[in-house]
């Protein structure tokens, strides 16, 4: 069984408290209005949704590969809480949004500490729970599942995420591949930068399928998205979080075995080569954002000050950018 991070139940009570709180008062702000312009996959969604859809797809076994590759599990599950149940799109994105920051707080809290979750105010956390709604949903399962103790009880939360949006798919891999990094540190006792260096290298290989191979493996499943126009992150944008990544090298060797700080460590390499290939990688930023905080938390106590202030410093920035 994989080691993956427990809290005491008196720790959880209070990350249970803490995150909830959170997400009220971040589900509260008008987002839009602060970024002083509407969330343009958000009003996708809508117009979407208060149409008739162009095609449905029945679930069957002969008929899997296109109900997963057409999401059909997010169109129909959305518009059947709009449309049967009565729920209006309003409430049903604005809990799809809640869920997401809840999950994301409570992955974080629950590990590191309550104040450890004002790391999470930024505006990829925004963008994430608020305009890419398909894609929270996906990630308030995918998170519920590494927090299972049991795979018996993963396993329908990874399909369901799965369901939802394909792009789960790269992210379980993703984390497969960590825990076999993992588990090759341990058995051969690797040191602290050979272990740092096979994660990074797992980052690169990921970066690689994702960014040149990208397209002819889409071809090969038939899937919709083979163009993809959303450019990538300059490098003065990337910049801080390569850094980090560059920072993460000088943590010991206990630090890079434990599954949250290498799945940070994978997807923050995985961003940076995918900005070196000219490829869009934010959806990693975002997608990791809860375990690049706890790992930002656990970083040495000299290093995890110095990345905390430049990372809050950072945030700022972003914020200015993001707020026109």
């Amino acid at each position: 069984m994989f080691n993956i991070d427990t809290a005491s139940k008196p720790h959880r009570a209070i990350a249970v408290i803490a995150s909830f709180l959170f997400a009220v008062f971040f589900s509260m702000v008008d987002w839009e209005w602060v970024h002083g312009s509407f969330f343009v996959d958000r009003e996708v969604y809508f117009s979407i949704f208060r149409n008739a859809p162009d095609f449905e797809i029945s679930f069957s076994f002969f008929q899997l590969v296109a109900f997963i590759v057409n999401e059909q599990l997010w169109s129909q599950l959305i518009r059947g809480l709009h449309e049967n149940i009565g729920l209006s799109l309003t409430t049903v994105f604005g809990v799809i949004s809640f869920l997401l920051v809840f999950s994301y707080a409570y992955f974080v809290s629950s590990r590191v500490g309550p104040l450890a979750i004002l790391l999470l105010i930024n505006p990829l956390l925004v963008d994430l729970a608020f305009s890419q709604l398909r894609m929270s949903l996906a990630m308030v399962f995918l998170l519920i599942a590494f927090n299972c103790n049991r795979w018996l009880y993963r396993l329908p939360f990874l399909l369901i995420g799965c369901f939802i949006h394909t792009a789960s798919f790269l992210f379980v891999i993703m984390a497969l591949c960590v825990f076999v990094s993992v588990s090759l540190a341990e058995k051969y006792r690797l040191n602290r930068f050979n272990c740092y260096f096979l994660l990074v290298f797992t980052g690169f290989c990921i970066a690689l399928v994702v960014g040149p191979l990208r397209t002819f493996i889409l071809e090969q499943l038939g899937d919709r998205r083979i163009v993809y126009d959303a450019p990538a992150t300059t490098w003065t944008y990337a910049s801080v979080w390569v850094a980090i990544l560059a920072v993460a090298a000088l943590q010991l060797s206990a630090f890079f075995r434990n599954h949250v700080n290498a799945i940070a460590l994978v997807f923050l390499s995985v961003y940076t080569f995918c900005t070196l290939f000219s490829v869009y990688g934010l959806r990693f930023l975002a997608a990791s954002l809860p375990f690049f905080v706890v790992a930002l938390c656990r970083f040495g106590s000299f290093e995890r000050a110095f990345v905390v202030l430049i990372f809050a410093a950072y945030t700022i920035v972003q914020w200015v950018y993001w707020i026109r």
